[in-house]
């Protein structure tokens, strides 16, 4: 009766077991499927940060550019007005022509606008210098089984190892050095 008795608690225990075990395995793909995940976000973050910075460094060089020309543009169509009103007596024929000063200066307000609007937003978008890394770090649950567990018939047949080779972990944020990146 007893045997019986012990028999039918070891074949419910087994199911408990056998779910609970599910349940952990499928808990613990789910932390490494988190923290691979992580790892990528961490790594397309820095990526994108890298391509901001330089895609930023492109922005200056090109609003650099545009200034220049527009100071080009500027000098050479005053140096035209200049030379048809020189040439406004002598010449044949003379198109009306002056350059656009209010035009060139809303232009020149319209640029440093921008610069400045540009310049905000970095200082204000500006993200953390390091990426924090999720990780997985073991941890200990407690002692092992007694070694007398390990004799019980049911026990060896079924192979329940009370999840010792289920191993525990804790997510942490680590904040890696940028040379570790």
């Amino acid at each position: 009766m007893y045997e019986d008795a012990a028999e039918k608690s070891m074949t419910a225990m087994t199911r408990i077991y056998s779910y609970n075990r599910r349940v952990l395995v499928s808990r613990h793909m789910s932390e490494l499927k988190f923290v691979e995940h992580g790892e990528g976000l961490a790594r397309n973050l820095t990526s994108l940060r890298a391509r901001s910075t330089r895609l930023s460094l492109q922005l200056k060089e090109l609003h650099s550019n545009v200034q220049k020309q527009m100071q080009d543009l500027y000098r050479t169509e005053v140096d035209v007005d200049m030379q048809l009103r020189a040439c406004r007596g002598s010449c044949r024929l003379a198109l009306p022509f002056s350059a656009d000063h209010p035009g060139y200066q809303a232009l020149q307000a319209d640029m440093d606008h921008m610069q400045k609007t540009l310049e905000q937003r970095q200082k204000a978008a500006s993200p953390p210098e390091h990426v924090p890394h999720v990780k997985l770090q073991p941890i200990s649950v407690g002692p092992a089984p007694p070694a007398e567990y390990k004799t019980i018939p049911t026990v060896q047949r079924e192979l329940l190892t009370q999840f010792e080779d289920i191993v525990q972990h804790r997510l942490v944020l680590e904040e890696l050095d940028p040379a570790e990146q």
